[in-house]
């Protein structure tokens, strides 16, 4: 090999190793660029997951009381229909005998029955 053709190896040499650091220090740049990008993406992430831990524990808890607050007007809807129903009872009760007290009154076509008469 002569001092020629050994120096341009040389050369070549030295100049794919320029070019290999030169693409490690863009590499390490490409990297640290995307680790912090990543760090940021990661505390919003966090962030993100806190405040909906939040609003899913306020949710829980809207439904937990709407459910005690539904419950409670159910309980005081029945009674009431409990106590309308007893009262339609009665109501209908009042009603045959009225109803039983008019149907007599119309069978002795308006006259008062006989033996309560002067």
């Amino acid at each position: 090999m002569s001092n020629e053709e050994f120096n341009r190896k040389m050369e070549f040499i030295v100049e794919q190793q320029a070019q290999f650091a030169a693409d490690i220090q863009v590499m390490r740049e490409v990297h640290d660029a995307e680790v912090k990008r990543l760090n940021e993406e990661t505390k919003q992430l966090r962030e993100q997951d806190r405040n909906l831990s939040v609003a899913l524990t306020t949710l829980a808890e809207v439904v937990e009381n709407v459910a005690q607050t539904t419950s409670g007007q159910i309980s005081a809807l029945t009674e009431n229909i409990g106590e309308l129903t007893e009262a339609g009872r009665r109501t209908d009760d009042r009603l045959n005998v009225l109803i039983n007290t008019v149907e007599r009154y119309i069978s002795g076509n308006g006259k008062k029955p006989s033996g309560n008469s002067p």
